[in-house]
């Protein structure tokens, strides 16, 4: 009789311990890990990358959604500053700003893009619209961008001059909710020039020619919940799991997706911190 009172007490105790660990991890998953900011730096070699170029800075952001629980426009704030910092070349905005679905958000691009409108870099900021974004009204998002001078492209180019070489910026239209056109986007830009190729959602990534240095990318989240030894559970794009973020290169094409800042359909990010993105690029 005192044996199994002993072992039921002992089951007890293992549950009610398992279930506090795992309420732990839950907690830390939706009030801490999504309110952290992570700078994650990262050398990047890349083909067909001009002289005069040489070593280029520049900071990637994706997935603001901001009106989400933990992205206030405080938040953007302190990572405006964080970018500025950093001393960028070039700073590059892969879409998804606004959160919420159809026509309805938190907050109207409107409050919170005059904080973007403070980013600094010595050749300017350039950027591709979401699926959140034209969820909401993309038209009104690209305005209020433009109003902060910042380039919006959709399925075309724009020259940077740097250092007497030319470097052509290209955006894609999100392939969710327009008409991507790789072709279009890349029409005016030389195939022996340096080209830097931004895109919301990876799933464009298969088609890119090789003539593009680098391709960038968003959307993913990282999965916004990475468990190790598994890696991401659930990534939004139909190239899998290994494109969930990071630097890949692939049949001489190089490709970095960011796991962005903040969250969408649940407030939680767990192994997958929001990140600024800082990569240095130099020629391979």
């Amino acid at each position: 009789m005192v044996s199994e009172k002993r072992k039921h007490k002992r089951e007890v105790i293992i549950s009610a311990a398992i279930f506090l660990v795992l309420l732990g991890l839950f907690a830390y998953g939706v009030l801490i890990e999504p309110g952290m900011l992570v700078l994650r730096e990262q050398e990047v070699r890349v083909p067909h990358w001009a002289v005069g170029l040489n070593h280029l800075r520049v900071v990637v952001l994706s997935d603001l959604h901001v009106g989400s629980l933990h992205i206030t426009v405080e938040k953007l704030h302190q990572i405006v500053e964080e970018v500025n910092q950093q001393q960028p070349d070039l700073v590059f905005l892969l879409g998804d700003y606004v959160t919420g679905h159809g026509g309805k958000t938190a907050l109207k691009p409107e409050a919170f893009v005059k904080e973007l409108a403070g980013l600094q870099s010595r050749f300017g900021v350039y950027s591709v619209l979401g699926n959140h974004d034209w969820w909401y009204n993309g038209e009104d998002v690209r305005r209020e961008l433009v109003k902060a001078k910042i380039h919006v492209l959709e399925n075309n180019a724009e020259p940077v001059y740097i250092n007497g070489a030319t470097l052509w910026v290209a955006g894609l239209a999100d392939s969710w909710t327009r008409s991507t056109d790789i072709k279009a986007a890349l029409a005016k830009v030389p195939e022996t020039q340096s080209c830097v190729l931004l895109m919301h959602n990876p799933d464009s990534f298969k088609d890119v020619p090789g003539s593009v240095s680098l391709s960038l990318a968003g959307h993913t989240h990282g999965g916004q919940v990475a468990l190790p030894f598994i890696g991401a559970l659930v990534v939004p794009t139909k190239l899998g799991s290994r494109y969930a973020r990071g630097l890949i290169e692939e049949g001489g094409k190089h490709f970095f997706i960011t796991s962005g800042i903040g969250t969408s359909i649940f407030p939680i990010r767990f192994g997958v911190p929001p990140e600024i993105c800082v990569l240095d690029i130099f020629a391979k």
